[in-house]
């Protein structure tokens, strides 16, 4: 949680496997506006046990016992007393809790546990010893980044916390570093792309407030959010659902078949998108998640619970929202009047294939009027983005229409 050993050996490994990583790293106790990084915190030692000395639980048997950043405490407490104190779950009546209230409550200066329903309702009312042990020390919060120079300085940042859990979201760091490896690869980008994996929030807030100049340059985010398991796919829209990013992310799920649920901004699992689109930095930022994911914030999300096609599927539909933006621009007829289609191969017959006939002779060729991208083009037509891409290059290569480049400053409806 935000600030640990734990989490210093897991950039580790991030800069072992991405060696163009870079590690940003801010002191405990710097300030970034109204935020403080937090001194390094880990359990030295946690347990409670009964009044015949037998051991009830301990962070042994889960790390997720003790809340994090809780303070410490030794003593002896009645049941009433340490519910005072416990976070537990009749619906998860065999996991432990993440309990994060220690870390990000700023009022909150306490000791706290959790435990597993079935245990907790299983311990007589009596008298039981808690010992929490910790170690704080100075240490700095770190956060990784990694950049990929496109043709342009416009820069689309793909974000996941590194904090917490496996699926949540360590699922999300994985596949945004297999992104990046994706990306290196592709030629002539137009582009900038970076990977954030960031303390959650808190991170991202440092990250941004210390890079005033990259996030000036960022026009959109992507996050990345228990994307290797759960019931089903989610879209999170932007604050402005109407916006380019979000019309590029619905393209993204077409084109790669999979099914979805748009979700709104405040709904679904919310996370470093928040801080992109506070008003003051306002960047449009969406998200892919799978939700509901039944073991979130407990002790069961672990490894096993991650599901390989799951994963290919997170990176498949980034890949496809990715290959949309940099494929899309506007469009605009170079004459004055409309082309002769079938002389050139373009018309779709109205007797022999209708449908088409409609979607790309009437719809899509009268919405043509070099202000509407291609992304705008297929939201109106409900054709897929590859398909329009390719049929508008016919007229690309004979002249029939020009490219202009997306103008992302200009203010979506």
């Amino acid at each position: 949680m935000i600030n640990s050993p734990g989490l210093d050996k897991a950039f580790e490994i991030v800069k072992r496997e991405i060696p163009l990583t870079e590690i940003h790293e801010f002191p405990s106790g710097s300030i970034c506006g109204d935020w403080e990084v937090p001194k390094s915190w880990e359990i030295k030692e946690a347990y409670i046990k009964d009044s015949n000395d037998n051991i009830i639980t301990s962070s042994l048997e889960s790390p997720l016992f003790v809340a994090p950043f809780s303070e410490e405490i030794e003593g002896w407490f009645d049941k009433r007393e340490i519910e005072n104190h416990l976070t537990t779950d009749k619906n998860h009546p065999d996991e432990f809790l993440l309990e994060h209230r220690n870390a990000y409550n700023f009022q909150l200066n306490d000791w706290g546990i959790t435990l597993p329903y079935k245990k907790w309702m299983s311990m007589k009312d009596d008298k039981y010893f808690v010992k929490i042990s910790t170690i704080r020390k100075d240490s700095p919060m770190k956060v990784a980044e990694i950049f990929l120079q496109g043709e342009t300085n416009q820069t689309i940042c793909i974000c996941a916390h590194i904090d917490e859990l496996c699926n949540d979201d360590l699922s999300g760091c994985v596949v945004a570093i297999e992104l990046i490896k994706f990306l290196s690869e592709i030629k002539n980008r137009k582009y900038s792309y970076q990977v954030i994996l960031s303390p959650e929030l808190i991170g991202t807030i440092f990250f941004a407030g210390n890079n005033i100049e990259k996030i000036k340059n960022t026009i959109a985010m992507l996050n990345l959010e228990t994307v290797g398991a759960g019931n089903l796919w989610n879209l999170k829209h932007s604050l402005s659902s109407s916006s380019k990013i979000d019309k590029t992310l619905e393209l993204g799920f077409l084109s790669s078949g999979i099914q979805q649920k748009n979700i709104g901004f405040f709904e679904g699992y919310g996370n470093d998108e928040r801080i992109y689109s506070w008003p003051t930095i306002s960047i449009p930022s969406v998200a892919i998640q799978k939700s509901p994911f039944e073991y979130y914030h407990t002790s069961a999300d672990t490894p096993e619970k991650i599901d390989p096609k799951s994963l290919e599927e997170a990176i498949i539909i980034s890949l496809n929202f990715i290959n949309i933006l940099e494929k899309d621009y506007i469009p605009s007829f170079t004459n004055f009047l409309p082309p002769y289609l079938s002389k050139r191969n373009l018309y779709f017959d109205r007797l022999n294939d209708p449908e088409n006939h409609n979607k790309y002779n009437n719809e899509l060729l009268f919405n043509i009027d070099g202000e509407k991208s291609i992304v705008d083009l297929c939201k109106i037509t409900n054709l897929e983005f590859n398909n329009v891409y390719k049929y508008l290059e016919k007229y690309y290569k004979q002249e029939l229409i020009s490219k202009k480049n997306i103008n992302w400053n200009d203010k979506d409806e």
